[in-house]
């Protein structure tokens, strides 16, 4: 799996920059985990002195309450990477994991990864770029869950999917998940995020056929998001 690894570091954010030889030593450490979908890949609180990278499939981070309420944090597909606070410092992991469908995760020991960064300063310079844009994204989360309501929250996703920020001819946004989890995103309930899509959709502003989401009126969505 080794020199196959390397190879494939190399195009990832989190590695970019790094020598060859600082991406055979993590390698050479790393092992491949693979979970089934819905199977538990951390807990919150375990302890842990590891970072993982997706490899393959889809992973979820989420919050839960004592009350079986569920928030779902960030999604992460191929080649993102978790864990990144467990493996500099922080003893126990801050959120649940679980895979949304079968995956495979490479798991590197934490002192692997601060051995590589004393050697490979870049590296530290991508964690922080990778930790930044998490930090902004979550910034934007409590803003959508504290003052908007859920339509606005609806709209907001769907205009910052990578086909809703185009200015062009109405896009086409296709979920990587369910309606299930998209609501566990959004901080509603299914029932509630289904109003909010039957009502927009019969407005004219949007088409719903399972996960595929066409942007019928961009300029509607636009005010539904901005509270109008």
């Amino acid at each position: 799996m080794q020199t196959e690894f390397v190879a494939w570091m190399e195009g990832i954010p989190l590695f970019q920059g790094v020598s060859r030889e600082g991406l055979r030593s993590l390698a050479a450490r790393a092992r491949l985990r693979t979970f089934r979908s819905g199977e538990a890949i951390l807990g919150e609180t375990d302890p842990v002195r590891a970072f993982f990278v997706v490899i393959d499939g889809r992973v979820k981070l989420y919050k839960s309450s004592s009350e079986g309420k569920e928030q779902t944090l960030c999604l992460l597909g191929v080649g993102e990477p978790f864990g990144l606070c467990t493996a500099f410092a922080t003893p126990a992991f801050p959120a649940n994991v679980s895979a949304l469908e079968d995956s495979a995760v490479v798991v590197i020991p934490g002192p692997e990864l601060e051995a590589a960064a004393r050697q490979e300063p870049v590296l530290l310079l991508n964690v922080i770029r990778i930790l930044s844009r998490r930090l902004k994204e979550s910034m934007a989360l409590v803003e959508s869950l504290s003052l908007y309501e859920i339509p606005q929250r609806l709209s907001a996703f769907l205009l910052q999917s990578p086909n809703g920020r185009r200015k062009g001819a109405p896009g086409l946004v296709r979920l990587a998940t369910t309606h299930r989890e998209l609501a566990k995103i959004l901080g509603a309930t299914p029932e509630a995020l289904s109003r909010a899509l039957k009502r927009m959709t019969a407005d004219g502003i949007l088409r719903v056929e399972g996960r595929d989401i066409s942007i019928l009126d961009r300029a509607a969505l636009e005010a539904v998001a901005a509270g109008e």
